[in-house]
């Protein structure tokens, strides 16, 4: 790397609000052959004139060629041309023919650029068959000082949408050189998975940023969308005639003429023929050789190319510059010798032949690296005798590198890509195989997130036709390897169904060769295949007797794994006490075998688990023993995770301060890592705990941050969180509408993606939402369709949650008899599934089912035994709720004095964990109970202390029923028109909110007054 910095006249670049400002200072470039230039001076300001002070840099990641003026010639009519066309085109292609020119072009205008100081950053990217979407994205973040961690996890669309959004915060200036090798030369369509839309993108979507393609065609989209194009041809006379001259040549100029006529000025063309002119041949004689001068301008360059080679080389510099063809990148002088395997061809040798093809502009130096030109590199590449053996021999020279003792990206591996990239052209497939396996390298890339480089690696292992051609590796285990690590990385992706596929296969040739450990692989991987699609019962059929030959044949780690797999997919069925069997089990074997990181994801699953039966303070021992686990081992993301754990649990405790406390230091990790989905989770997080806390407009802000992110990210479920964390926090507002609206968008996206989980949730949801304005049968269809999912699915625990949401409706309809049938299942579910919460729940709805029907005695029987279980399972909001139950039970029985003792109770809890809005109808009950003993007066201080956090926390139905309490007291002191003034303000809101009961309460009262 050469890196260099550069003070510059201050410079003002304009930035959207959304602009931040990167680390750069110091970011290292990976590899000999980039270059990063940091500018100094640059002021960034923003829309609301706020600035900030930064640098400007200049990147570049493969050869950007020289652009000494003593050697260049010309193209300044090119130049602005490409000038003007860049005023209003966000892409532009520079193609022509082979050695025209077009990336000297592009770099001698990104000097210009340099000069005016206009981009916030020049990223050049020297583009080869082996480059991903995610390459030019997480480099480019990289360079701005914002890398992102674990790319692999991010779609093509995900990395685009994050791509899309920089460019669009400040101008950016990009050249994507040599993009021909991406193209299918038929079609000029790309081919490899997303730079099709990175086309069409960058098309019309780049802001004040700008790129430029150079490549022989224009490159198109699948679509035939296609970035403006700007064909280049040769050097116009007067710059040709210089160049031939400034190169030595002295003969006539109507000679020259000619040459640069039929060159078509073609520069390459006309820098080699100057290598043809000696005592022997002049200009003259080869003018007159017509077949020299046969083709296009392109095919005039190849042949005299060939001239060249034929007759101006000798086999030493022939030899040479083949086997500088070999490779990739520019390489140094040792690399050549390697392959060259000669005893006389040691490193003096090779350097001078180096420099003497050099002096004859054959070959290229950069540092002290050669390459060549890529009409020069393909011609000498199909000069190449025994190219299995040269390629085997440059396997050799990078599996020779050292390495990082610790590697902790993919460019710390780039000599066993190379070297695995060489045993596949050699057709040394099984060496490629071997490389992979014994370096770990299929390992190290899952890890960094590098799926699609993987992806990449196992399809060069494999045949055409991946299933039915003869395998390219002697072992079929191999074969099967491959097979099973590609289902695993397309599931990655997300490409679960494309991943059930191979994994099929796999499990049909370990099967067949009698791998028994292989078949139990492929058939766990099939069940976490279907577990991630949400089939989990299918799922377990898979993993149940993959753990079966995990046992059998004494694969410990993947007995560990299986076990965990199937606690996973018993919890997501609800069978709890199972699922912590699994885990325990999974936790011994992890211990016994020192995978450290097993044995804190199984504690995590164990915390999880226990949180879920309502031990919640159990369930913080195992995430504080995960945390701790993280923290020795260096996993960050971990820790992250297991402190995000924490804050869940002690939001369940109703510790809603400490659980924000948690959320934001796991927060401050996601950014720190470059977690964005781990971000967007705790954000999520954050906001439903300010919920909690009833401020809501807070928490809409943190669901509004995470629901950018989710977009961003393509995080389709996280999006459907997001917006059903919209419409309860709306619902909880009283904008019910609104909250629906965000419900009905997150169940088109649950149905989009196949979640039925969440299709069933967001139903549920929108059951809730309409029972809340009244419309009860509307809410039972929902409700009941929410229940059939759960059902299909084997969801018991959204199955209880379904019952009792359908036990409320039926008591809105007044047809409590039902109601309680739908409250008794629910409540066997609960207790089948160990849900402890879920009971205390189904009690209280059978407590005030009872209530309606007249039963006060019973229904304080079951709000009794709710009261034991939340003191047990230390569920204090669910405690604060049963001991309001109460006191309204009590009042209904005319003992008020009783259910005030139990309404202050209640409002203790429900002000020590922060419930604003639990406390607001506290403090409501406790005016309804002094009004029904005659003190009015009391009443309304209670009613006002309500109304101030209605208004606080934006509960608008609330501050409705507020509002109409004291028009009642207001009534009750026959104050009528202060009790009318509070009852138009009430009736004003239930219009408002859309609530059946406000309206209907406030118009009667007002009737009644003004009659």
């Amino acid at each position: 790397m050469i890196e260099m910095t550069v003070n510059l006249p201050k410079t003002k670049i304009d930035v959207g609000c959304d602009f931040k400002i990167g680390d750069i200072s110091g970011v290292a470039a990976i590899g000999s052959n980039n270059t990063q230039t940091i500018y100094k001076n640059c002021t960034f300001e923003y829309p609301d004139g706020s600035t900030k002070q930064g640098k400007l840099w200049l990147y570049a990641e493969g050869v950007r060629p020289n652009t000494d003026p003593d050697k260049i010639f010309g193209r300044q009519e090119e130049l602005e041309k490409i000038d003007f066309l860049l005023k209003g085109k966000s892409a532009l292609a520079i193609t022509g023919f082979r050695g025209t020119g077009k990336s000297t072009l592009a770099s001698m205008y990104i000097d210009q650029l340099e000069q005016r100081g206009e981009y916030a950053g020049i990223y050049w990217r020297k583009v080869d068959e082996t480059i991903n979407i995610s390459d030019i994205v997480g480099s480019f973040f990289t360079v701005i000082g914002k890398p992102i961690k674990e790319l692999g996890r991010y779609s093509d669309g995900d990395l685009l949408d994050l791509f899309l959004r920089e460019l669009n915060t400040a101008p950016y200036f990009l050249v994507l050189d040599n993009f021909e090798i991406l193209l299918d030369p038929q079609t000029n369509k790309p081919m490899k998975p997303g730079f099709s839309e990175l086309i069409e993108r960058v098309n019309n979507d780049a802001g004040r940023s700008r790129i430029v393609f150079t490549s022989w065609e224009c490159p198109a989209s699948n679509r035939g969308i296609r970035p403006k194009c700007y064909t280049i041809s040769g050097l116009d006379e007067s710059s040709a005639l210089r160049l031939l001259k400034e190169s030595g040549l002295t003969e006539p100029e109507d000679e020259l003429k000619k040459a640069i006529k039929l060159s078509g000025g073609h520069p390459l063309a006309l820098i080699l023929l100057v290598q043809l002119i000696d005592e022997d041949e002049t200009l003259s004689n080869i003018l007159d050789d017509n077949i020299l001068w046969m083709g296009d301008k392109g095919e005039v360059a190849v042949n005299i190319l060939d001239k060249v080679y034929e007759e101006r080389l000798n086999e030493k510099e022939q030899k040479l510059l083949q086997y500088v063809s070999l490779y990739r990148s520019p390489v140094p002088i040792h690399a050549i010798v390697t392959v060259a395997k000669y005893p006389e061809w040691d490193q003096g040798t090779c350097m001078e032949l180096a420099l003497q093809l050099k002096r004859k502009s054959l070959l290229k130096k950069t540092g002290e690296n050669y390459w060549e030109e890529s009409l020069i590199s393909i011609y000498a590449y199909n000069k190449l005798d025994d190219i299995v053996k040269h390629h085997k021999s440059a396997c050799d020279y990078f599996i020779s590198f050292p390495l990082p003792e610790e590697p902790t990206n993919k460019e710390d591996i780039q000599p066993l890509l190379e070297a695995y990239y060489h045993a596949c052209r050699a057709k040394d497939y099984n060496n490629a195989f071997n490389i992979m396996m014994d370096y770990k390298l299929h390992e190290d890339l899952d890890k960094w997130g590098n799926y699609r480089t993987l992806i990449d690696l196992y399809l060069d292992l494999l045949p055409e036709d991946h299933f039915n051609d003869t395998s390219l590796l002697y072992n079929p285990q191999s074969h099967s390897v491959v097979l099973g690590n590609l289902g695993n990385a397309y599931t990655n992706l997300g490409q679960v169904e494309k991943a059930i596929e191979y994994h099929e296969h796999a499990l049909v040739i370990s099967k067949k060769i009698g791998d028994r450990r292989g078949e139990g692989n492929a058939i766990g991987d099939l069940g976490n295949a279907y577990s991630d699609l949400g089939q989990v019962e299918k799922a377990i059929e898979y993993l149940e007797p993959a753990l079966v030959i995990a046992k059998e044949t004494g694969n410990r780690r993947g007995e560990g794994d299986r076990l965990g797999n199937l606690g996973n997919a018993s919890s997501d069925l609800g069978q709890v006490e199972k699922a912590i069997e699994y885990y325990e089990k999974a936790l011994m074997i992890a211990k016994e075998i020192g995978d450290r990181r097993g044995e804190r994801n199984r504690l995590g699953n164990l915390g999880i688990v226990y949180s879920d039966l309502g031990q919640v303070e159990k369930a913080i021992e195992y995430h504080e023993q995960a945390l701790v686990i993280s923290k020795e081992i260096g996993d960050r993301q971990g820790e992250g995770t297991n402190l995000g754990n924490l804050g869940v649990a002690y939001s369940d405790l109703g510790q809603v301060e400490k659980a924000i406390e948690y959320y934001e230091k796991t927060l401050v990790i996601s950014k720190e890592i470059g977690d964005r989905r781990g971000e967007g989770n705790h954000l999520g997080n954050l906001g439903n705990a300010y919920s909690h806390l009833g401020q809501v407009k807070k928490a809409i802000e943190y669901h509004e941050q995470a629901l950018v992110i989710a977009k961003e990210t393509g995080d389709r479920r996280g999006e459907i969180s997001d917006l059903g964390n919209f419409g309860n926090a709306y619902r909880n507002m009283g904008q019910v509408e609104k909250a629906i609206e965000y419900y009905e968008h997150a169940l088109v996206i649950a149905k989009e993606i196949g979640d039925r989980q969440g299709e069933g949730h967001n139903l549920g949801d929108l059951g809730n939402a309409y029972s809340h304005m009244g419309q009860v049968e509307k809410a039972i269809e929902y409700c009941e369709k929410a229940l059939v999912i759960a059902k299909e699915i084997g969801d018991r625990r959204g199955e209880g949650h379904n019952l009792g949401d359908l036990g409320n409706a039926y008591s809105h309809l007044g047809q409590v008899e039902k109601a309680i049938e739908y409250h008794e299942q629910a409540m066997v579910i609960s207790k089948e599934t160990g849900n402890r919460r879920g009971e205390v729940n189904a009690l209280g709805n059978l407590g005030n089912a009872s209530s309606d029907l007249g039963q006060v005695e019973k229904a304080i029987e079951y709000h009794e035994q709710a009261l034991v279980i939340a003191k047990q399972i230390v569920y204090r909001r669910g405690e604060g709720s049963v001991l309001g139950n109460l006191g309204i039970a009590y009042r209904n029985l005319g003992q008020v004095e009783k259910a005030i003792k139990y309404y202050e109770k209640a409002l203790v809890i429900l002000k020590e964990i922060g419930d604003k809005r639990g406390e607001g109808i506290g403090l409501g009950n406790l005016g309804l109970a002094y009004s029904d003993l005659g003190q009015v007066e009391k009443a309304i201080e209670y009613y006002k202390q309500a109304l101030v956090i209605a208004k606080q926390i934006g509960d608008r139905r609330g501050e409705g029923t507020d509002l109409g309490n004291l028009g009642n007291a207001y009534s009750d002191l026959g104050q009528v028109e202060k009790a009318i003034e509070y009852y138009q303000k009430a009736l004003v809101i239930g219009k408002e909110v859309k609530d059946p009961r406000i309206i209907n309460f406030c118009e009667e009262n007002l009737e009644s007054l003004k009659s």
